[in-house]
């Protein structure tokens, strides 16, 4: 636990762009909500390795997600079948999974849409949340937490030592 934290602030003290920072979280709530083994997974993991995304955030933000998908996983699972089978996109639906891409996606489990669905929004959403307040720590927050007993002891402890090298 203290090696995650270690690293969430190691990373939010270092000079990389927000920008990075917020778009590996938000990266990491659409992998977190659905199911590992899914090809969209696959087209985010190669977007988080192709562009400038944090790596170590996305890989400390992903379990984190992953845990609140399990909680939210009743809701996915409705929420997909609420999409899956609407009149309206019953035929899309049909010829999507018709075709081999459709049947690679498992789009056609309602646990996978609905998760995507709310993965997706959590993304959309928290990106610039995550962005606002990565640099709200930085500005105001980030001398507070410098001073705070705990971090000193921390920082001083062999751990971190340890850790920085």
């Amino acid at each position: 636990m203290l090696t995650i934290l270690a690293k969430i602030f190691k990373i939010l003290n270092s000079e990389q762009s927000p920008s990075q920072i917020a778009a590996a979280i938000a990266l990491a709530a659409i992998v977190g909500f659905t199911p590992l083994l899914s090809l969209h997974n696959l087209v985010v993991l190669f977007v988080v390795l192709f562009f400038r995304v944090n790596l170590t955030m996305f890989i400390v933000a992903w379990p984190l997600f992953t845990i609140l998908g399990l909680g939210m996983a009743p809701v996915a699972q409705e929420l997909g079948l609420v999409v899956l089978q609407a009149p309206a996109l019953t035929s899309m639906w049909e010829s999507f999974y018709n075709t081999l891409f459709g049947r690679w996606s498992n789009f056609y489990y309602s646990g996978v849409l609905g998760g995507l669905i709310i993965g997706s929004i959590v993304a959309i959403v928290g990106y610039p949340l995550f962005k606002i307040l990565i640099l709200k720590y930085r500005k105001d927050w980030m001398e507070k937490v410098e001073k705070i007993h705990i971090v000193k002891l921390l920082k001083a402890s062999t751990f971190w030592q340890m850790y920085n090298r």
